[in-house]
């Protein structure tokens, strides 16, 4: 999701190169699911004020230059979309997938909290402080995963373990990643509002309540994440990394977040992307045309030796407009090195918004 969770008189807040990563793993005998996030974020206007709120936005790591929001006359076009067929749609928990045929900043010295917000749809209750993993020690390496897609394809120290969470509760870990983040792990949105107070203060971001509403109609079931961090280290801040074992109807697939928004509600419609996609399996096939992985960090593969080297991308540009929604990819097209990423809405969508469904769009090599 890339989802601001303040409201202003008009948008001002933007997200530029975005990396998202998906990966299928193997670690001892337990398969599970990896989603990583990093992006950066600015303001319009440092002197904009929100309408409902004073914090920053919901997700985010540090200013950057210029905004990738533009026109649509100047917007580019992704020759490799493919349109879904039109017509009735129903949506289903799997996001109505069909398999393939096989073929910013600290104002007059006071410390402002921002987070990022992650859903995932992991087995509800199974994800705890264990599935968090640390990667402040490795700066770069969700960059290196992004500049092996860029180029032409040629041919968890320091988490304590926990139990299954009650499906009511709500897990607070604090100082995580070399004291970084609060991390707030809940069974749906609603409850980080209410247990938001855990936080330590100078990390507290300013929820918005009615974001968070609509979010657990768009994603019930589904597993959220607040990654808490205070203004001041936004330096180190801006990349998360979780494990997770999927829900039953989310096992042949990869889930990377990408439902927009960027005034505080959920945008409909078309969407601008400025994203690098990287997905990855354990079962990757030895004839697959994938692309290698150099750490430029020293330790990485010690530290996370489940992560794999060898993986299949792809950068959409700046600008790309492509229908709303996350994206999902079929493990067995992951596995033979074909990439196809489907825009889809979330499961709860409809319900939501009462909008006719539009054909979603598929991104492809």
């Amino acid at each position: 999701m890339c989802l601001t969770n303040n409201r202003y008189p008009r948008p001002s807040v933007s997200f530029s190169k975005t990396i998202l990563l998906g990966l299928e793993i193997l670690d001892g005998s337990e398969v599970e699911h990896v989603v990583g996030y990093c992006n950066k974020v600015m303001t319009a206007s440092p002197s904009a004020s929100p309408t409902t709120t004073s914090g920053r936005g919901l997700r985010g790591s540090r200013p950057v230059s210029p905004s990738r929001r533009g026109s649509r006359s100047t917007a580019p076009s992704l020759g490799l979309l493919v349109p879904r067929r039109r017509g009735p749609v129903t949506q289903p928990v799997d996001f109505d997938w069909n398999t393939p045929a096989p073929t910013s900043a600290v104002t007059s010295g006071i410390v402002v909290g921002n987070a990022m917000l992650i859903a995932i749809p992991a087995t509800p209750g199974s994800v705890t402080s264990a599935n968090l993993i640390p990667v402040g020690k490795y700066p770069t390496f969700m960059q290196d995963y992004a500049n092996a897609v860029a180029t032409p394809i040629y041919g968890s120290a320091g988490m304590r373990r926990g139990g299954t969470l009650r499906s009511m509760s709500v897990e607070i870990v604090r100082g995580f990643d070399n004291g970084t983040y609060d991390v707030l792990i809940a069974p749906n949105a609603k409850a980080i509002v209410k247990a938001i107070e855990m936080v330590d203060p100078a990390k507290r971001p300013q929820v918005n309540a009615e974001l968070y509403k609509t979010l657990d109609k768009l994603y019930p079931r589904w597993t959220f994440l607040l990654f808490c961090f205070s203004e001041d280290t936004a330096d180190k801040a801006g990349c998360a990394l979780v494990r997770y074992k999927p829900m039953a109807e989310f096992k042949h697939l990869l889930y990377l977040p990408g439902l927009d928004g960027h005034n505080g509600e959920v945008e409909q419609g078309k969407v601008e992307l400025d994203h690098t996609l990287v997905v990855g399996s354990y079962k990757m096939s030895r004839t697959a045309n994938t692309s290698s992985v150099t750490f430029s960090d020293r330790g990485v593969t010690q530290a996370m030796p489940f992560l794999p080297s060898q993986v299949i991308g792809k950068v959409v540009p700046a600008g790309t407009r492509v229908s709303q929604g996350d994206f999902l990819l079929n493990l067995a097209d992951v596995r033979q090195g074909n990439f196809r990423a489907k825009r889809a809405l979330p499961p709860g969508w409809q319900k939501v918004f009462a909008a006719p469904a539009t054909p979603q769009d598929f991104i492809e090599k």
